[in-house]
């Protein structure tokens, strides 16, 4: 099995998620007793949490030495634990471009929907995520209706995410989101993506009326087909 890199850390309850999908793709695929090669680098990302809000332009020099240091494991694909990342992702792959293969959220969300046939979706995520653009973009170019919650709403979820990030599970938060989900679908929605890390921490398909996509999955089962492959 070819080794798997993970660049996480970008809040600890999340980054636990890729270790347990990627290990469970690979016992599904290969049988009880195996497990995935992963190379996981979990970073500090307190200062690329703050450029955020202060100085955005400021990112991508203080990922970049990140993916270096992943990179210096020598993984044979890889991947970015955080769906907001990866805006500053896409400012730094020209200079990545003999980087091994790397497995890019919003790509693979695209795919899937046009292989589902979805012509109308939820994007929810941190603020950033929902207003930027570098997400819903390239959704949109390829004719699926991106509808994002109002701005209220945005705000709501934005005091959310940070506690999602610390580890807190308010059952609330769950119910919050289930009627979110619920009240889009009568407008018209035929799936939300989970475009923030730790939204599947509290949104599962069981509480949702339409498909639920999650990025992290997609990009953990590509990697695990890709790491599988001869």
């Amino acid at each position: 099995m070819k080794l798997i890199g993970v660049l996480g850390g970008t809040s600890w309850p999340s980054t636990i998620l890729p270790y347990r999908m990627l290990n469970q793709e690979a016992e599904r695929r290969l049988g009880p007793g195996h497990s995935a090669r992963i190379a996981l680098y979990s970073i500090d990302y307190h200062a690329i949490l703050a450029a955020y809000r202060t100085d955005r332009d400021a990112i991508p020099a203080l990922l970049r030495p990140e993916i270096d240091t992943l990179l210096s494991f020598r993984p044979d694909c890889w991947m970015i634990a955080c769906n907001t990342l990866h805006a500053t992702y896409d400012r730094l792959a020209q200079g990545l471009a003999h980087a091994p293969p790397f497995f890019h959220a919003v790509e693979l969300v695209r795919r899937e929907l046009l292989a589902r046939s979805v012509g109308k979706v939820l994007l929810l995520g941190t603020r950033f995520t929902m207003e930027d653009g570098y997400f819903a973009d390239p959704l949109r170019q390829v004719g699926i209706a991106v509808q994002i919650p109002a701005l209220a709403e945005r705000e709501r979820i934005d005091t959310i995410q940070p506690r999602l990030a610390a580890g807190e599970l308010d059952p609330e938060f769950a119910t919050h989101f289930r009627d979110l989900i619920a009240h889009h679908a009568t407008q018209g929605c035929e799936a939300v993506i989970l475009g923030c890390t730790e939204l599947p921490l509290v949104i599962t398909q069981d509480i949702c009326p339409i498909l639920a996509l999650d990025p992290l999955a997609l990009q953990c089962r590509a990697c695990v087909d890709f790491a599988v492959a001869s």
